[in-house]
């Protein structure tokens, strides 16, 4: 009953987003973490890793063989063994003549043999161990890569909303560029504007309704974008609109990140793994014992004839050393590996600290940066209405109307990119310290 239940949650969860109008950032996110196609071939990986892992441990049982051999010959040696395994000797066999120069003979041989491995120089357990550790470092690098793509979605999300409120700026900008057009018209007409001021007015509202189609277009584009990495085709849709500027517990992000950087545990794992390999290379130089048994069936005629048959059981113990020294090398190589990871261990370690670091630093400045764009759209404001009421009584240009005009449009564009930049410092502080899992 719960997979039941579990399935038409989700189901219901999947239908009201495709008939809703609006696109939660936790919905988003929710949507790439279950359907964007790089993690579900990072899951596939993952899933190969664990077959391999699980193919690891096969070498702890025994090996079962079937053979079925047809042989005929001339050849003396191989005509009397033939001939002693089928229980078919006889006393004329014994004849010089026929030991020397038989007729020639055939053979069905069938052969059932068991091998299982006792102790093969550590090899058996070194490749399970190291089996498991790959697995467990290939499981950490898809959780980080799950970061990347809810990092890569949220930087989506904010592009549609950069795009979303500079239309709406472009939109107003147009409504009062034609407010000044239709003043500038009205006094030219009264004999107290240029026309000169007509045509700087038309042209002011050209380039506001040029910067709304490319808010436009970079809208669909943007949405067009969260489409790919969502791996869904959304129906037309908008976005939440998203608050000033998240809030950031400093201090915890720079405690946790070490403890929660997946990358860091894939080569914390990876250098573990080294250890293995060392210990698997090792193994070809040292003993190795085995044990193994066979029962075959000869027959002249026919495959399974059993006209003799018999058994062999027994133990095994090799001991090969490779004179050369490349067993020794390989196994030097990989110390060298093991020391170079440990270096780039250090090195990211310290750059994960840095990263952090440096994405608090960019959220302090786009906070700095939103208070400033807020207090210039609040006085740019009021230039422009105390510019207009100053242009009707003939006191400044249209030009001098324009120009504050164009700084409170430029007021109002940079606070939503501080907005959008305060979102994208708090995502680069939630990719730095692998905390996505908070806007779940």
């Amino acid at each position: 009953m719960l997979w039941i239940f579990c399935l038409v949650l989700s189901i219901f969860f999947h239908l009201s987003i495709a008939f809703s109008n609006t696109l939660s950032l936790k919905e988003a996110l929710r949507l790439a973490k279950e359907k964007n196609l790089e993690l579900k071939a990072q899951e596939r990986m993952l899933k190969a890793m664990q077959l391999e892992k699980e193919s690891a441990k096969g070498a702890y049982y025994p090996v079962f063989k079937f053979e079925e051999t047809y042989a005929n010959t001339n050849l003396p040696a191989n005509v009397f063994s033939y001939k002693l395994n089928q229980g078919k000797m006889e006393a004329k066999d014994f004849e010089l003549k026929r030991l020397n120069s038989p007729s020639s003979y055939q053979n069905f041989e069938t052969n059932f043999s068991i091998e299982l491995p006792i102790w093969l120089g550590g090899r058996i357990q070194a490749l399970n161990k190291l089996s498991q550790l790959k697995l467990l470092s290939t499981e950490s690098s898809r959780l980080r890569k799950t970061d990347e793509i809810l990092f890569e979605t949220y930087l989506a999300y904010l592009w549609i909303f950069l795009n979303k409120e500079a239309l709406k700026v472009a939109e107003t900008s147009i409504a009062e560029a034609e407010e000044h057009l239709r003043v500038a018209q009205a006094r030219h007409k009264a004999g107290l504007a240029l026309e000169a001021d007509v045509y700087r007015a038309e042209v002011y509202l050209a380039k506001a309704r040029e910067s709304k189609d490319v808010a436009f277009n970079n809208l669909n584009l943007a949405k067009r974008r969260l489409e790919v990495l969502l791996n869904t085709k959304l129906l037309p849709f908008e976005i939440e609109d998203l608050q000033a500027c998240p809030v950031v517990d400093e201090n915890r992000y720079v405690q946790t990140a070490l403890q929660k950087r997946q990358d860091l545990k894939a080569l914390d794992y990876e250098i573990k793994a080294l250890d293995e390999e060392r210990k698997l290379v090792l193994s070809d130089n040292l003993p190795q014992i085995s044990g193994f048994a066979e029962y075959r069936l000869n027959g002249k005629n026919y495959p399974f004839q059993s006209h003799g048959d018999g058994y062999t059981a027994g133990l095994k113990f090799v001991w090969r050393f490779d004179t050369g020294l490349t067993v020794l090398k390989k196994a030097e190589a990989v110390i060298e590996r093991k020391s170079a990871l440990l270096e780039r261990y250090k090195y990211l370690q310290e750059n994960i600290l840095l990263e952090v670091e440096s994405a608090i630093s960019d959220y302090r400045n786009a906070l700095a940066k939103l208070r400033s764009a807020e207090e210039r759209v609040k006085h740019a404001k009021e230039v422009v209405r105390v510019m207009s009421i100053r242009y009707n009584a003939g006191l400044v240009r249209m030009v001098d109307l324009l120009d504050a005009q164009t700084q409170l449009d430029l007021a109002r564009f940079e606070r939503i990119e501080a907005i959008k930049a305060c979102h994208e410092a708090f995502a680069k502080v939630l990719f730095a310290s692998s905390s996505f899992e908070e806007l779940l």
